[in-house]
């Protein structure tokens, strides 16, 4: 077999040393961590300088043992709550797209984009699709412009100034607040031509904005401006999805 190329083979050395520690061995001295990993100690080292300094371990001063840092929980924390919200929204999103017979995607924010993480395609030859994973921006479109919504005035600012937009800056911020009121957004032909979408914004259990809901398709077949139950039955549904999570259920709440 090939050998690894070096930075390939340092980054698994590192991956080797996080998986070194155990629920039964939360700490580890350096000689400890280089036995498990058959290196020396001054490779060992020099990989746990650098997973400290970016906080991954940390280093008891009294000790001087290692154990997994901050940095890994909040990454940990991150992923668990993308796994639980494609979890909850599943079903939702599968009833959608059987309803609505078009594309079904979840989104949510990743630093000043928008990147989907789940999604549910329509079963028709002619479609609109997203790949998984892809960042867009979050002014332009249903989904985008669902999240920056309900963000704070600087960070709408700074996405503004920074991303494309087909409208103006009074026009799409008067729009925005609209979108706030309305717990609903629509794009025509706004991110790509012969596309539309809707969507809707989904509740945590703290009433924060985690995800936007949304439905899209060829703008020659799916046209939301002209449907008067989609705006509902989308609401629903990312109520649902919020409910699911543990956001309070207000059957009175403007839809």
């Amino acid at each position: 077999m090939d050998e690894a190329p070096k930075g390939t083979r340092t980054l698994q050395r590192a991956i080797d040393v996080l998986n070194c520690f155990h629920v039964n061995e939360t700490e580890l001295t350096l000689t400890e961590i280089s036995a498990k990993i058959n290196l020396a100690k001054s490779t060992t080292s020099r990989l746990l300088a650098t997973l400290e300094y970016n906080q991954f371990v940390e280093k008891n001063p009294i000790t001087m043992k290692y154990q997994l840092g901050r940095q890994l929980y909040y990454i940990g924390h991150v992923a668990g709550q993308s796994i639980e919200l494609r979890s909850v929204a599943d079903t939702t999103m599968k009833r959608l797209r059987d309803q609505t017979n078009e594309t079904v995607n979840l989104y949510v924010l990743e630093g000043e984009q928008r990147v989907c993480i789940h999604q549910y395609a329509s079963m028709q030859s002619v479609k609109h699709m997203i790949s998984i994973g892809q960042k867009l921006p979050l002014t332009l479109g249903a989904g985008g412009k669902i999240l920056l919504a309900h963000q704070s005035m600087e960070f709408i600012e700074k996405a503004i100034h920074q991303q494309s937009m087909i409208q103006s800056k009074v026009t799409l911020k008067n729009e925005l607040n609209h979108i706030v009121e309305e717990r609903y957004a629509q794009s025509i032909d706004e991110r790509e031509v012969g596309t539309s979408a809707a969507s809707s914004p989904i509740f945590d259990i703290n009433g924060n904005v985690i995800a936007a809901l949304s439905v899209s398709g060829p703008s020659s077949r799916f046209k939301p401006q002209d449907s008067t139950n989609l705006k509902t039955t989308l609401i629903a549904a990312a109520m649902e999805i919020s409910n699911n999570l543990g956001y309070p259920f207000n059957p009175t709440a403007k839809n």
